[in-house]
């Protein structure tokens, strides 16, 4: 396993370990948005970030299926 496989690895035990949920992944994402952004989904405005963390994982949940049956 080389040094970034290893991290990334580490980053999704962290991830799991955190409780994170998918209001946490949008904020996350209007965080990378700006500050605007953030200000906005803090004060409510979040359904636009919601449904985007919600593809986000519903994509990954994908590959992650078709890598599991390709291996």
């Amino acid at each position: 396993m080389s040094i970034v496989e290893f991290k990334r690895a580490k980053l999704l035990q962290d991830a799991k370990m955190s409780g994170i949920t998918v209001k946490d992944i949008a904020r996350a994402l209007a965080t990378m948005a700006g500050v605007k952004a953030v200000s906005d989904f803090d004060a409510g405005l979040t359904s636009s970030y919601l449904a985007k963390a919600e593809a986000l994982l519903e994509l990954a949940i994908e590959f992650a299926q078709e890598r599991r049956r390709n291996d």
